[in-house]
This record gives structure tokens, sequence and C-alpha cells, in this order.
């Protein structure tokens, strides 16, 4: 790491102190000029090293960061032992070198010089108060055992030297005097030893302590010796150990200079506890057994300088006193000094004691801390099972609200959370919103207000804490509840695509539980893009690239889908088959890229028209398919009205020079169940309705009952049989399908009129739709011709009811409608064909069918004429009555005929009026049952 460029002002202060150490060495070694220059100028070069210290440290009591007011007190009062020692040094410099006289002792100078001591040892305590209580009583003994031995050696050598030269009251107070400095600075020393035994770690914090406590050794250094000179009357200002005053002082001052110049970073709490060292410890034991692998060398000397410094100062004073010739009782260690010995040992008792005390504690510390360790391990090890489940889940669905689903399922798993949200709401992209997502669903009932508050919370980047306290409305009970709500966004390449909110209504969550929840933003918010990309390209995929409506193949999934939720819900359904009139035309006369415009106009008013659950679809190249769910035939039949009415409205023009050229569909529509029970059956009537429709010039064609009876006739395996070879002929001629639906619907209307049972009009039905199945054997040239017909090929036409009778007759069932196949195209007056029977000797049915069969020619176009209108046929029926037609069967024809609407050219046309009828019917019906949205 690139260590902080010293500022000018700490450039300047370390400076002056290396030239005030420098020029205060060369002082003392060369003590240049006159010894009064000398004393001068040394007294008054020892005043600046405490006021240095004494601004320092108040500057760090002032100003210092994240101080407690016992560490603040403690600076201070160090600061004031500080300025009370320069004012003491002050008071000796006026009388030695202003007055120049001898300072008198016990003096004005002593009251500042024994006012240090007590201040010092005081703000020492403040500060050694301030710091951590583990292992603050081994501290103390460390530091009393260390003291103790220092204390036994100054006392035995200096103090007892002083309280024995006591002569009289007045020597006995300076003597007195003299022995307490060096009593103080032991005191001082052990405050300062207690200090940087407990500062541990390796900041500023350790750096700042060990200043401090070098600076009080120099100090009690420099009294010592002084005390000791003094007792030998050797002391003269100037000695060579007065630079352990200003050098200490200088010392005290940088302890508080560093942390001002280098603040600690929140050392971990971790670093100074005896956890800490024991966890070191252990993990330098794996490699090896030595003990310097489990101590440091610096941790080691630490712990073992206290026994050292006691034993080398006791065995110093009892050798001396041991050896001490002036006692009687030479050749022995006195009892003063064994009492010493016995305060030693007893210190070291206790200092045991205290540790084996101590390490009781750390292990039971040892032991909580391994087994929550133990329950944190387990605990993460099920939240990342859980994300790797939760991201298996929301991985393996393509779809939006599967991944929210299983998102809010497994994050309420994964952080043992008592609800989880999840919502997005993009106001650009409407389309990309997500509805609330709430687990559990109950809670949407129970606390609509949170559901509220958390959709309309402002967009976070990051992890947000919210007490449930804070959230408004959420309950009466809310204030008192202790737990939170977390929130995080939903990223996508570091772009969030939505919300997620993990709640806990009776705790909070734990330290590492946000981080989880910011993974799982992650996870889910990529599995919900993916998602999306996905949905888009199924929908790119399932739409036509020109009128962006369905393809062919997703019109008959959507269509799977609406039919069979038709089928479950008993609802109705239908189709309505669309095609555009004349397409071709625009093609060939504007080009295809003139007719892409064409096909997006249609498809554009489409959509505009149908209902928003209606599925549009271009089904071919001009066809287009509408599928209307809960729409039943009377509705989808208005529906196709009003989409026809629409077009009519629409026109094209290429540009302004071109003429306007109208846009015309037609219309084919068919229902379910009414028309059909299967989907595919339900497409093919539409499609043939379509093709009616543009036959026939009516624009929209709908299924007839005639239809639906006809449908209802396949059940019967003999009819099928026939059906099918109708159908065959209508695929060589296209004519023949709908004549002979109509040809069945005009003889029920004759049969009706003239009474007959159900039985007659089911064998009329029958008959009618199957009368020209005899046409299979006729050259589908002759059937699609467009012009007259040759005699010859006349004669081959002529045929057919005599091989319809021979088909038919062959089938079982089929005898009772010989008469219609066989004698429809037979006339009154005998003229007829195949048998030219005439009168009554035309059998019933075959005179009935044959006036239908006659209508429906002359109202259907064919390849070679276009069709008469309704009322001309009427007229050519009126005018065959009694030679081409039975005139009672004619006229009840007419009958019936005045009784329906006139001017119809089809009955299919009449379904449009039976739609309108059932409209009330059909609205009510689609109001009251919602369909499923497209």
């Amino acid at each position: 790491m690139q260590r902080k460029k010293w500022s000018l002002t700490q450039r300047l202060i370390v400076g002056a102190s290396l030239v005030y150490a420098v020029v205060f060495l060369t002082m003392i070694a060369l003590h240049p000029g006159s010894p009064t220059f000398y004393q001068a100028f040394h007294n008054t070069y020892q005043i600046i090293a405490p006021a240095f210290a004494c601004v320092c440290t108040l500057i760090y009591a002032l100003r210092g960061q994240n101080l407690s007011r016992a560490t603040r007190i403690g600076w201070c009062l160090i600061s004031a032992s500080c300025f009370a020692f320069a004012a003491g040094q002050t008071a000796w410099t006026y009388y030695e070198s202003v007055l120049k006289v001898e300072v008198p002792y016990p003096g004005p100078p002593d009251f500042g010089y024994a006012s240090a001591g007590p201040l010092m040892v005081l703000g020492l305590s403040c500060l050694f108060g301030a710091m951590p209580v583990a292992g603050r009583a081994r501290h103390l003994l460390d530091s009393a055992i260390a003291a103790s031995g220092l204390g036994i050696f100054v006392w035995y050598f200096i103090a007892s030297e002083w309280i024995g030269k006591i002569e009289s009251p007045q020597s006995q107070l300076e003597n007195i005097l003299s022995a307490a400095y060096p009593l103080a600075d032991i005191a001082s020393l052990f405050s300062a030893l207690t200090l940087l035994s407990a500062a541990g770690g390796r900041g500023t914090s350790r750096r700042s302590a060990s200043f401090l406590a070098v600076g009080i050794i120099l100090l009690a250094f420099a009294d010592s010796m002084f005390s000791f000179h003094n007792l030998n009357d050797s002391y003269h200002t100037g000695s060579w150990f007065d630079w352990g005053w200003s050098f200490g002082w200088i010392l005290i001052g940088y302890a508080a200079l560093l942390p001002l110049w280098s603040p600690d970073k929140r050392e971990a709490a971790l670093e100074s506890s005896s956890l800490n060292a024991m966890a070191v410890s252990s993990g330098q034991a794996a490699s090896g057994l030595s003990v310097w692998n489990f101590v440091p060398v610096a941790t080691l000397f630490r712990l073992l300088a206290p026994y050292l410094i006691a034993a080398i100062s006791f065995g110093l004073v009892a050798i001396t006193d041991f050896e001490d010739s002036s006692r009687s009782t030479a050749g022995h260690i006195s009892d003063r000094v064994l009492a010493l010995g016995g305060w030693l040992i007893f210190l070291v008792f206790m200092r045991q004691i205290f540790t084996l005390l101590e390490n009781q504690v750390l292990t039971g510390q040892l032991r909580a801390f391994n087994s929550n360790l133990e329950s944190k391990v387990s605990q993460r090890t099920a939240q990342l099972s859980s994300l790797l489940r939760l991201t298996k889940a929301v991985n393996l669905t393509r779809q939006v609200d599967q991944v929210i689903n299983e998102a809010a399922q497994h994050t309420t798993q994964t952080l043992q959370a008592d609800a989880v949200v999840i919502w997005s709401s993009d106001n650009d992209h409407p389309e990309l919103s997500i509805p609330p997502q709430v687990h559990p669903e109950d809670l949407r009932k129970s606390h609509p207000n949170l559901i509220k508050f958390l959709t309309g919370h402002a967009a976070v980047q990051n992890i947000t804490h919210v007490p449930l306290a804070q959230i408004p409305n959420l309950s009466e009970n809310a204030a008192i509840w202790p737990g939170e709500c977390l929130i995080t966004p939903l990223l996508w390449q570091e772009q969030p695509v939505g919300m997620i909110a993990a709640l806990r209504w009776e705790r909070d969550f734990d330290d590492d539980e946000p981080a989880m929840l910011e993974s799982i933003g992650v996870e889910v918010g990529t599995a919900l893009e993916n998602a999306r990309r996905y949905a888009a390209a199924i929908e790119a995929a399932d739409r036509d690239p020109v009128t962006d409506l369905y393809n062919h193949r997703a019109i008959h999934q959507r269509l799977d889908e609406e039919f069979h939720r038709a089928e479950r819900l008993e609802r109705p359904i239908s189709v309505i088959m669309m095609d555009l009139n004349n397409f071709k035309r625009f093609n060939d006369t504007y080009g295809h890229p003139v007719g892409d415009q064409v096909l997006k106009r249609v498809a554009r008013a489409l959509e505009s028209e149908c209902r928003k659950y209606d599925v549009l679809g271009r089904y071919g190249g001009d066809e287009f398919i509408a599928v209307l769910p809960d729409t039943d035939s009377p509705l989808a039949m208005i529906l196709a009205q009003r989409l026809s009415d629409r077009m009519s409205h629409e026109s094209f023009q290429c540009d302004a020079n071109t003429t306007t050229v109208p846009i015309s569909l037609s219309f084919g529509v068919a229902s379910f169940p009414e028309d059909s029970n299967n989907r595919f059956e339900l497409i093919t009537l539409a499609d043939r309705n379509l093709y009616t429709a543009k036959l026939s010039g009516s624009g929209i064609t709908g299924t007839t009952e005639t239809q639906r009876s006809h449908r209802a006739l396949r059940t019967e395996g003999s009819f099928d049989v026939l059906d099918a070879m109708v159908t065959a002929v209508d695929n060589k001629d296209c004519y023949t399908r709908r004549h002979s639906e109509d040809v069945t619907e005009y003889a029920l209307w004759l049969a009706e009129e003239l009474g007959y049972s159900d039985a007659t009009q089911r064998i009329i039905r029958i008959g009618g739709l199957l009368h020209d199945v005899g046409k299979i054997g006729v050259p589908e040239d002759i059937l699609r011709k467009p012009g007259h017909l040759t005699a010859e090929e006349y004669e081959k036409m002529k045929q057919h009811p005599q091989l319809g009778a021979l088909i038919v007759g062959g089938v079982p069932g089929m005898e009772t409608i010989l008469d219609i196949v066989l004698s429809h195209h037979e006339r009154w007056d005998g003229n007829g064909y195949p048998n030219k029977h005439r009168g009554e000797e035309i059998p019933l049915l075959g005179r009935l069918v044959a006036v239908a069969d006659a209508f429906s020619a002359m109202t259907t176009d064919r390849p070679y004429r276009k069709s008469l209108g309704w009322d001309v046929a009427i007229n050519e029926i009126r005018k065959g009555m009694g030679t081409q037609f039975d005139p009672e069967m004619a006229n009840a024809f007419l009958a019936a005929v005045a009784k329906r609407q006139p001017g119809k050219t089809s009955p299919s046309q009449l379904a449009t009026d039976d739609a309108e009828d059932a409209l009330p019917f059909s609205q009510k019906q689609s109001e009251q049952s919602p369909p499923l949205a497209v």
C-alpha cells in the first residue's frame, strides 16, 4: 500500500525535533562557552520539550477523533502534567539563570516538579480505564510485578539512603521530597507499562502507547539519576543524563501527534483481545511444534519482561544486601528484603491465579464462539443450498410469471423470511412491468398498505433496510413490531429490472443475510431478463413479419388453447375466416410492396374493431382469421358485419395520381359447439363458408341449419360414405355442395308447407344432400364447362340419376331415397329423364325435389351463366306448373317462398337475420363471461 505523504507542518515538526535533539546532544557533549552561558542555555532549553508535549497532548485531547470522555480527560491530565513540569523548569531557570542564586529546596520549582508525577499517573489511569476490560487484571499485575521490581531497586539504592540521612525536620522534609520523586516515577512507570501492555495490536494506538511508555521510562531514568547524583552531591546542570527529561517529554508529545497524523481505521477489536491472540497462535502452531511458532518473539518478550525485571532487580538488591558489611547481619539477607521478595512472589502468584481464571473465561468464550461459528456455518450452508435451488428453479423456466413465482417461494425459504414481494414498474415500457408477486398470497389481503408502500417505494440501487415500524399504516400494532424489511434491486448486467423485498415480523435480519438477498437479486434479475428475451423471441417467431399479426402456426396454437378452454368451461367460441377480395389485382397492378401496405392497412383496421381478447392472425397470403373466445354464432355474425362495415370505409391510393381502390373482405363464420365439436372441422367449416360468401357475393356467410343437420347425419356410417362421394364431386365442381344444401333447404320448406311428418322430412333431407351423388361418374370437363353442353355431353350428364341410384341402392339403409336420386329430373309432362315418366307415375318425393332442384339451379351462379333473381325464378316456377312441375308441388312451393323473406338468393343468407334477432342474448352472454385475455 502506498504510504500517505507528510504535510508541510508534519515535516517542520519532525525537522525541528531532530535539530533540537542534535543541538542538545552537542551542547552536552562539548560544553561550549562559559559555565554561566552553558547553564543558562541548558535551563532554557529544558523548558521547550515539556512545553511542546503540553501543546501536543492538549491539541489531541481537544481535536482527537472517536475519543471517549475518559480518554479526553486522561490526555488533558497528561497535558497538565507537562505544563506543571514546564512551570517548574521555568521557576528553576529563573532562580539559577536570572537571579543567579541557588535554587531553594524545597522551593517553587518543586511544586511544578512534584505535581507532574501525580497528574501523569491520573492521566495514564484514565487512559487505561477507557481500554477494553478483557485481560485488565492480568495487565495490572504484569505492570505491578515490573514496577515493584524497579521500585525495590530504587527504594534500596536511593530512597532508603535519603531516609537514613534524616537529621532534622527541615532536612527530613527535604529528604522525603527527594525520595518521593523516584516513587512517583515508579508509579508513572507502572501506569505506562500497564497502558502499553493493554494497548495490543499493531496500529497507531499501539505506537502511541509505546511512545508514551518510553517517554515516561526516560523521565523516570532521568529522575532516578538526578536523585542518585544529588544524594552524592555530584549533580550539576547539564549533566550527561539530562537528555532523559527532554527526550522523554518529546516522545510524550509525539505520542499525542501520531493519532492526529495517522488515525486508526477502526482496527478490529479482536486484534487486541485474547481470542484473537489464541486464534493467531493456533494458526501459527499448525506449521510446527516449536514455541516460537506458537507465540511471536515480541509477544513472548512482553510476557516475560515483568518477571525478568522483577528477578533482576530483586537479585541485585538481595546480592547487595547479602554482601553489605556495614550491617550487623552481614552474610545474611535482611528481613525487609525478604519481605519485598515475598511481595513479589505474592504478585506472581496472583498473576497466575488471574491467568487461570482468565483462561477459563476465554475457554468458555471460545467454546461459545465455536458453537456460534458452527451454527453460522450450518446456517450459511443451508442458505447457499437454498440459493442453489433458487438458481436452478428460476433458470429452468422460460415463463416470466413462473420465474417470479419460483423466486418468491425460494427466497422465503432461503432467508427464512415471513413474506417476500417482487415487483417492478417501468413507466417508459409498461409492457415490461411486473405485477406485485406476493408470497404468501394472503399477505395481499391482510396487509394491503404494505404492498402499496413497497410498490410505491423509490427504486434503490443497493440493499436498503426499512424497519417495519417506519412503514405507515402497516397495521395497528406496527409501531411495536421489532422486525424489518430488506429491499434490493433485481439486477441484469448491473441494471435494475425490478425489486425484491424480504420481511420478518419479529426480528431483524442477520449481518450476512443482506448480502444473500443481493445475490438473489442478481440471480432472479438475470433469469427474469432471460425469460423476457425468450418471450420476445417466441413472440417474434409467432408474428407475421408484414402485418405483425399471429402467423399460421401461432394462430393454430392459440386456437387450440382457446378451444380447450371453451371445452373445459363449456363456453362458446367462434372463428371468422376472412379473405381480401381481388388482392391479386393490387400485386399485379402496383407490385408486392404496395400489396404489403394493403395487408398492413387491413391488419390495423381489424385490430381497431376487434375486442382486446380476440385473437387475430394472418392465415395465408390474403387470408386473415379471427378467433373469438366466449362468442356464439349470432354474436360472431354481428362482429363479422361490423368488420365488413369497417372495411367498407377503407380504400388505398398508391400516390396522388392513381385512382382510389376500395378494400373489401369476405367473411366465413363457424362456431363451437353449434357447428362442430372439433377445432379442425371448425376451421374447415369457416373456410367453406368463406368460399360460399365469395362465390355468392354476399360478403358474410355462416353455417345454416341445413349444414348443421347434414353434420348430424354423419353419425350414420352409410350416409358418411355417400357424403364423401358428394365431397369428391364438389372437388371437381364447386357448385355441387352448395347446390345440394340449397336443394335440401328448399325441399324442406315444401315438405313443411305440405305438412309431411318428421320421418318423411328426414328422408327428404338425406335425399336432398345426396341427390347428385351420381355426378361422380360425370367427367370433370363436362361439370366445369363454362358454356352450353353439346348433345353428346348432355347425354352423359343425363346418366347421373341412374348412376346415383345404382350407388345408393348398393348401400344398406339408403333404399328410402332411391326415388329422389332417380326421379328428381323427371318432368310432369313426361319429357324428363332418365325414364321419361309423366304425372303421378313420377314418385311423390321425386316430384317434390324436382321443384327445389330447379329453383336452386336458377338462383345459383353457374360457369356458363349468372344466377337469376329471386322474382324471375319464382315466375319460372309458376310458368312450369303442369308442364315441368307437379301443379300441387309448385303451388305449395310458391306459398312456402312467400312466407320467407323475398329477395334472398340462397337460404344461407337467412343466418344473418337470425343473428340480428339473437343480439340481446349474445350481448348479455358476452358481458357475463369475461373471456381469456389475449
